[in-house]
């Protein structure tokens, strides 16, 4: 049973982000560049046991534009030391129970309220729903389960033999009835216009500390090399779709943002493009970053995207 545990602040970014790195849980949604871009101030956290690192976790203190987790950002939470993930399974199953029970102690004590959102490797939650099991007045973790959808990124024909045939279809309408192209050098400002005009649909407005989020992440994943923007145009050389491409560890790719605009088949027709380009520069699968309203479901895994639980951890001190 691992033992002397203790939460150790993280002071140097580059130990970060080495441990991010090689943890299977690290994805560069924490690290301190991006979360910074998505307007967000964070503290990092070492669990150490007796000298050595054994896990790893990001607290989100303030989010300027929104509350808890950054916007667009996925599994910023719990991530084990690689030697403690892929360890046997008694020994590993031992471990998270532990560290995972002590995180939850080890952060209560130092906020009243945090949020974390966990890594889909990470399906045994049982160590912090154990937290407080037996004082459930001193607060209870609420943990959610929350759905994305993921895709392998294989040959082209795979990848369109794994989506429905009405989605083939209209890739080859969006050529042939709407004269559409594909490029990967988007520009931040179509995806910013693409995606306002989206929520515009839905009857949201982009706030602007929103948008200025948005854009800064864009921006910082483009200026620093970790991402494109895919850009559907029609014959008149106008963009009708576009989706950020944001290359993680672990050969894989997500698309936190995406913005449709007047066509009927660009966003089938983007999220093939994205999955070609993905594919042929090595990518191994490709994650489209939630699949929890019933429209977006659907049309992710109608694109071949299959469903993947994950959760979502909140806790709150109770108010005497």
């Amino acid at each position: 049973m691992i033992t002397n545990l203790n939460l150790i602040a993280c002071q140097s970014a580059e130990q970060w982000n080495e441990f991010v790195a090689h943890s299977m849980q690290g994805t560069r949604y924490a690290l301190p560049e991006v979360i910074a871009a998505l307007g967000c101030d964070v503290e990092y956290w070492f669990v150490v046991s007796k000298t050595r690192v054994v896990a790893g976790v990001p607290i989100i203190i303030h989010n300027k534009a929104g509350q808890n987790l950054p916007i667009h950002s996925y599994y910023i939470g719990l991530m084990y030391h690689q030697d403690i993930f892929n360890s046997k399974a008694n020994r590993r199953t031992e471990c998270e129970l532990a560290i995972s029970e002590f995180v939850m102690q080890a952060l209560s004590l130092r906020y009243s309220e945090f949020k974390l959102s966990l890594h889909p490797s990470l399906q045994d939650v049982r160590g912090i729903d154990w937290f407080n099991y037996h004082e459930p007045e001193k607060g209870r973790a609420v943990i959610a389960p929350r759905y994305t959808a993921c895709a392998e990124l294989n040959s082209c024909a795979a990848i369109r033999a794994a989506a429905r045939g009405s989605r083939r279809r209209e890739e080859k309408y969006a050529i042939s009835r709407e004269r559409l192209s594909f490029s990967i050098e988007g520009e931040v400002g179509e995806l910013i216009d693409l995606y306002s005009e989206t929520l515009e649909k839905q009857a949201i407005t982009l706030a602007p500390k929103i948008k200025q989020a948005t854009a800064d992440f864009a921006a910082l994943i483009l200026n620093n090399g970790m991402g494109n923007i895919g850009v559907v145009k029609n014959e008149n050389n106008i963009a009708v779709a576009a989706g950020l491409l944001f290359y993680d560890y672990n050969q894989l790719v997500h698309l936190p943002v995406v913005g449709i605009g007047a066509s009927q088949y660009a966003g089938t027709f983007l999220y093939f493009k994205i999955m070609d380009h993905a594919s042929k520069l090595g990518y191994k699968q490709i994650d489209f970053n939630g699949a929890n309203s019933p429209k977006r479901g659907y049309f992710k895994h109608s694109i071949g995207g299959q469903a993947q639980l994950y959760f979502e951890i909140n806790w709150r001190q109770p108010t005497v």
